[in-house]
């Protein structure tokens, strides 16, 4: 199986390419102001032919949350490619593919937390299934740091063991304070990878679906700007 990987979601935008259980070809590269120009060139780098002819069969891409707009701009071209390749798509979600990377034994309970705005986080619970794969206990929230660490706790049953997400640096005496046995997770797993995404999917065939290119939607969780600044909502939370 050949599937691209997409994650556009943070600091760090990336494309993979996995061919037979391996990713074959990664590139990261800075998203900040540049992932209009340099996503659509990246990934014909990194398939190294024109994308009809790669025989690609599936697309899997980050659905956030993390950056409004990186996360729109993935999920966009990731459908298109879809849509013109008449491709399946899935969708994994920033937390997923973050506690996936950390490649822990079945059982381990994971607390990813991502900056979110002001003094909030996004925060997921998981615990890792027999795959390997990191399952979501529910869907991320936003929430203060407190109450994440808390809710946390109160979803998994027990103290996290493992807590990633690029929060771990910069909330480690609170983090240490509630979760004195928690192992925090290295630098390279503070964001989500597009080679993990495609991995997830390539270990879950059955998430591929030849519809998703009109119906995948991102995980915004937050409300967007314009949105908190005239008080609507535009339905893209969904």
């Amino acid at each position: 199986m050949k599937i691209l990987g997409i994650e556009t979601s943070a600091q760090m935008a990336g494309v993979a390419l996995l061919s037979d259980g391996e990713v074959t070809v990664q590139r990261s590269f800075a998203a900040r102001m540049t992932l209009n120009r340099r996503l659509a060139l990246v990934i014909a780098q990194v398939v190294g032919r024109p994308v009809r002819d790669a025989g690609l069969d599936g697309i899997a891409t980050g659905i956030g949350p993390g950056s409004f707009t990186g996360v729109r701009m993935g999920v966009a071209v990731a459908k298109a490619l879809a849509h013109a390749l008449e491709l399946p798509l899935a969708g994994v979600s920033a937390p997923e593919a973050i506690a996936t990377g950390l490649e822990a034994e079945a059982g381990t309970a994971v607390c990813v937390l991502q900056r979110a705005r002001a003094d909030e986080v996004y925060a997921t619970a998981l615990v890792v299934a027999a795959d390997g794969i990191a399952e979501e206990v529910e869907p991320t929230r936003v929430l203060r740091l407190p109450e994440a660490l808390e809710a946390a706790e109160e979803l998994l049953g027990r103290a996290p063991e493992i807590i990633a997400g690029d929060c771990v640096d910069s909330h480690a005496g609170p983090i240490r304070a509630a979760f004195a046995g928690a192992k925090p997770a290295g630098d390279e797993h503070a964001h989500p990878a597009a080679g993990w995404v495609a991995r997830i999917v390539q270990r879950r065939p059955e998430r591929l679906d030849p519809e998703a290119a009109f119906g995948l939607t991102p995980r915004y969780v937050r409300a967007s700007q314009a949105e908190r600044q005239f008080g609507v909502d535009l339905g893209m939370r969904g």
